[in-house]
């Protein structure tokens, strides 16, 4: 009866994985926020708040974060745009088209278990801060009820939405795929993920979009931490090169050894799913976390990285 349960699960899990999968998970379009394919961040910003809540405006304007929560580097202090807010972001250079993705967005988005809490908004780009073209997005959530901030999200059913990946993960895009040889200007727009058809908001192809909805709170809609510039030739070289490494088992109990087969020399860190470093143990080619929990094991070695999700019980 067990494994029938189990086998039932694995196939609704094939039915509906249309899309990359969760932040660091092999072939997810995401990246880890100190990857060394991040060669700058926004440095300036124009924010235009959204309500707390889009049918109730009594309730004032988000207000978590400032602008300057969404420049630089990614460290965790985010700017909330409220349902339907936006922010348009800006660069010191031009964002340039090279081979594979060009920039990422980090929200502040979190796992619990294997599920995930998201937050999205839509993406939009620009030459000169006017005309903006947006990412076709799609959302395959199931829209016969209404997500709130008690349940959760699946990432395979989502494509091209800021948030789509969890914290400390950033989402990738190819600015390639809007026919853009450069940018200067990103916008992230709230998505209002209410399935009340007269104020949610609708993908490429007309799908309602759901998200947690309502959050009456001033932290409400798309919390916004930074956007990475990033070379995605480099990212892809580091893909190909570090396919060797290997790491087992990831489902341990507290204290039992997660053995590494790496280059010598290799870094080794680990953070929890908010981004934090944690202390471990080490003896030759094996860790020991000692908490309860789902942990990122992060590998670097000249300049490339490897990433690989840990659950301890």
């Amino acid at each position: 009866m067990r494994i029938g349960a189990l086998l039932f699960i694995f196939i609704q899990i094939l039915t509906y994985a249309q899309f990359d999968g969760p932040g660091g998970e092999l072939g997810s379009k995401s990246i880890f926020k100190d990857n060394s394919s991040i060669i700058g961040w926004a440095t300036g910003a124009q924010l235009v708040r959204g309500p707390i809540q889009i049918n109730d405006k009594a309730l004032g304007l988000a207000s978590v974060g400032t602008e300057a929560s969404a420049l630089g580097s990614y460290d965790g202090d985010v700017v909330s745009l409220g349902d339907g807010g936006s922010i348009i972001l800006s660069f010191d250079q031009p964002i340039i088209n090279r081979e594979g993705y060009d920039f990422a967005t980090f929200e502040n988005g979190f796992q619990v278990g294997f599920s995930y809490y998201l937050e999205l908004a839509h993406v939009e780009v620009s030459k000169d801060g006017k005309e903006f073209k947006r990412f076709p997005n799609e959302s395959l959530t199931d829209t016969s009820y209404q997500t709130n901030n008690f349940s959760y999200t699946n990432p395979y059913q989502l494509h091209n939405f800021a948030g789509k990946h969890q914290a400390p993960y950033g989402t990738l895009f190819d600015i390639d795929e809007l026919g853009f040889d450069t940018i200067n200007y990103i916008q992230l727009i709230d998505v209002v993920g209410s399935v009340n058809d007269s104020f949610g908001t609708r993908d490429i192809k007309g799908r309602m979009i759901n998200d947690p909805f309502p959050s009456p709170y001033e932290s409400c809609g798309f919390d916004l931490d930074a956007v990475a510039v990033v070379n995605g030739e480099l990212l892809n070289t580091q893909r190909l090169a570090l396919q060797g490494i290997n790491v087992y088992p990831t489902l341990v109990y507290q204290n039992e050894p997660i053995h590494i087969d790496a280059p010598v020399l290799s870094k080794i860190s680990v953070v929890d799913i908010q981004g934090r470093e944690i202390n471990f143990s080490r003896n030759q080619d094996a860790v020991n976390i000692s908490s309860i929990g789902t942990y990122f094991l992060h590998i670097t070695h000249q300049g490339k990285s490897y990433t690989q999700k840990i659950c301890v019980r």
